[in-house]
């Protein structure tokens, strides 16, 4: 007799960010029924707007050395197979490390020749962390999103909008997961990838507690986008005032846009947010060629006012 053929695995993704979507596309891609369950939209939070930055050899001589090595040349080959430089801005980059001081003029003499031609403020210390063979970028939302567009059109993915209320399990067993309003998902296997909701579900928050951190990401559109060559930036960045300097990350894409990662400043609305813009502003006078941001960030970031100073 043939073997009978066994149904494939239902497993039900929680969590539309980068890590469910990469999540549902492999394991559907081994055969796996997938669902994947997202409360708002895909890569609507922080998969939408970190940096996509991408080392292959900064976790070296560390524990997660073997498993950051992996995935950046995970990311290489998935680039090739989904056309990642024209599909969602894949493209290797070469990255310096530099350092600002606010104190010094806001123009001031190129110190390196190391900087890329759009620097010309009052940065020092360049040295290159990164080259074209060591580090590279994706543009996360549209990473994530293409990625599970592959996911749903070649191995059936399914995507359902919803709330996850709680994950049912009978006999310690995972039976199905139960969504806010709606009738249970079945499933074999549940994953949960919520990032800083996870401490919300009562099956895990009593186990280990998962937090978020806020962070700035500022947008920006140059006035000469052709004029801003790969190169990712790392800075020190030391306030007049003193205290300990800020790490900022800054990020040409080649969608045209530049964005500002990393700014740690307390946000909790619009009053909040001045000192992020103060910063960014004095910032953005190390590279000539930035024009205004996106008009409708205006209002999230602070009032017009702010940026008519540039």
């Amino acid at each position: 007799m043939e073997e009978q053929h066994k149904p494939p695995k239902r497993v039900v993704v929680c969590g539309g960010g980068v890590i469910g979507v990469c999540t549902a596309y492999f394991l559907a891609k081994k055969g796996a029924a997938v669902t994947l369950i997202e409360k708002s939209s895909i890569a609507c939070a922080a998969s939408g707007k970190a940096g996509g930055f991408l080392a292959l050899d900064w976790c070296d001589g560390g524990p997660l050395s073997s498993l950051a090595r992996a995935s950046f040349n995970l990311h290489r080959s998935l680039a090739r197979e989904l056309n990642g430089p024209q599909s969602y801005g894949y493209r290797p980059l070469d990255t310096l490390s530099l350092s600002i001081t606010e104190s010094e003029p806001a123009h001031g003499r190129r110190l390196s020749s190391k900087l890329p031609s759009w620097v010309d403020g009052p940065s020092g210390n360049a040295r290159p962390i990164g080259t074209t063979e060591t580090t590279a970028q994706v543009h996360p939302q549209l990473f994530t999103r293409a990625l599970l567009s592959k996911a749903m059109s070649l191995y059936g993915v399914e995507v359902v909008i919803g709330k996850l209320e709680r994950v049912e399990v009978e006999e310690g067993r995972v039976r199905a997961v139960a969504l806010e309003g709606r009738e249970v998902v079945e499933a074999d296997a549940v994953v949960l990838a919520l990032g800083p909701w996870t401490s919300k579900l009562s099956l895990l928050s009593s186990l280990f507690r998962v937090y978020g951190l806020k962070a700035h990401s500022i947008v920006l559109e140059p006035k000469e986008p052709d004029a801003i060559t790969p190169h990712a930036l790392f800075l020190s960045y030391y306030s007049a005032q003193g205290g300990k300097p800020l790490d900022p990350e800054v990020y040409p894409r080649p969608t045209g846009v530049i964005t500002y990662q990393g700014i740690s400043l307390p946000l909790c609305g619009v009053r909040e947010v001045q000192p992020a813009l103060d910063f960014a502003l004095w910032t953005w006078k190390v590279v000539r060629p930035f024009g205004t941001p996106p008009s409708e960030r205006i209002a999230t970031l602070g009032s017009p006012r702010a940026w008519s100073r540039v």
